[in-house]
């Protein structure tokens, strides 16, 4: 049985979240790249079902949006969530990966991330983050019955390096695919 992995695209189309230093917001950075990075797990074959899943446009405050977008989650039976997402800020100083996480399942997969980003990103490891359900991010993290991370790459001032020919997407894309291919195998029977 393949491991069910929902990728989250952060924010939504009506408020698509930080904006980069390339002009793309982290809704439309992380849009492709969610696509590219099941298109990569798909090619290699690994033992993953991967599903994109978005918040919607819906009325309603961000609690209510988090409920039906974990409802949509949960319903399809995802073992893992992954919130895609990047940090605003301009200043050019100001760089580097986290991962938060909200469980002690979720500190286990936040630490594989982690380990993947840093070895493939050339920027600092500002390491895993716990947070709490009224925490920035805990409306997603502390939710639903599959077990979330939330992952932060690179800081929005260095957003160009990330984009499709830049130098750092391939491994961007990399790093996911290595975390997910890493936790699917946590589920494959021996």
């Amino acid at each position: 049985m393949k491991t069910k992995i929902a990728l989250v695209v952060g924010h939504r189309k009506g408020a698509q979240g930080a904006w980069g230093n390339a002009g793309v917001s982290e809704w439309q950075f992380n849009s492709k790249l969610a696509e590219e990075i099941k298109d990569e797990l798909e090619r290699r074959g690994a033992p993953v079902d991967v599903r994109i899943f978005y918040r919607d446009d819906m009325p309603g405050g961000y609690g209510e949006k988090m409920k039906r977008l974990h409802k949509r989650i949960d319903k399809w039976g995802a073992d893992y969530s992954i919130s895609m997402h990047f940090n605003a800020a301009g200043k050019q100083d100001v760089n580097g990966h986290e991962v938060l996480y909200c469980s002690k399942r979720g500190k286990k997969v936040a630490k594989v991330f982690d380990a993947h980003l840093d070895a493939a990103l050339n920027n600092r490891d500002r390491n895993i983050l716990k947070r709490g359900r009224k925490d920035r991010g805990g409306g997603f993290l502390c939710r639903g019955k599959s077990v979330c991370v939330l992952v932060e790459p690179f800081f929005a001032a260095h957003q160009d390096k990330f984009m499709p020919g830049g130098p750092m997407r391939k491994a961007l894309r990399r790093a996911y695919v290595r975390a997910i291919e890493e936790i699917a195998e946590w589920n494959l029977p021996y």
